[in-house]
């Protein structure tokens, strides 16, 4: 197989630092659907917790309107649902802010490699030139996502879970399900902030 010349690599390099870009700019967009599916969530809980009747009420017509049901629905299963649905936006909440960390670390060697090609004045964009004089609002925007974020998480899970086992008058099968999300979601937010703050 033949060599391939230089500007053949640094054609093949740049398409590849280009697909790479336009990957993660995806990913940010389904970062930024998912949080908002998740305070959608969050609200609903927030309100299960203050107006516990109003919430059942609501929920339960909407449920029965939108499935044109005839008999009162178990709020106690929906809740469960809502619970379950809950963590799988919040992993995948996380699996996508944790792989666009991971590859800004990539993009950063890719354009390391680019730049030299043109003595370091080209292809910074998101690597030296980003991180050159970070605006003080970049910082407090990381400040919300990584700290703010996970912790208003976690007031609002351990509130709800907390609410759930003060109103319960037994041990039910659902709440110990419940019980179980919950300390699933927190694991979740403690390896994330872990990964995020503590990454090598």
């Amino acid at each position: 197989m033949p060599a391939l010349s230089e500007d053949t690599k640094l054609d093949i390099l740049n398409d590849h630092y280009k697909d790479t870009f336009a990957h993660l700019q995806e990913f940010r967009k389904r970062r930024e659907q998912l949080l908002l599916l998740i305070l959608v969530v969050a609200t609903i809980m927030l309100f299960q917790i203050f107006s516990p009747r109003d919430a059942e009420d609501a929920i339960g017509q909407f449920i029965a309107k939108g499935l044109d049901l005839q008999s009162p629905v178990d709020i106690s299963f929906v809740g469960s649902v809502v619970w379950f649905s809950w963590l799988c936006i919040i992993i995948r909440y996380f699996q996508t802010a944790v792989h666009i960390e991971r590859q800004y670390d990539y993009i950063h060697g890719l354009e390391k490699q680019l730049s030299q090609l043109y003595e370091g004045k080209a292809f910074t964009r998101e690597g030296q030139f980003y991180l050159t004089k970070y605006p003080l609002f970049s910082n407090w925007a990381h400040i919300l996502y990584t700290i703010v974020f996970p912790a208003v998480l976690t007031i609002a899970m351990i509130g709800k879970i907390a609410n759930e086992i003060h109103l319960a008058t037994h041990l039910s099968a659902l709440l110990v399900f419940n019980m179980s999300i919950s300390l699933c979601i927190l694991v979740s937010i403690v390896l994330y902030m872990a990964m995020v703050h503590f990454k090598r």
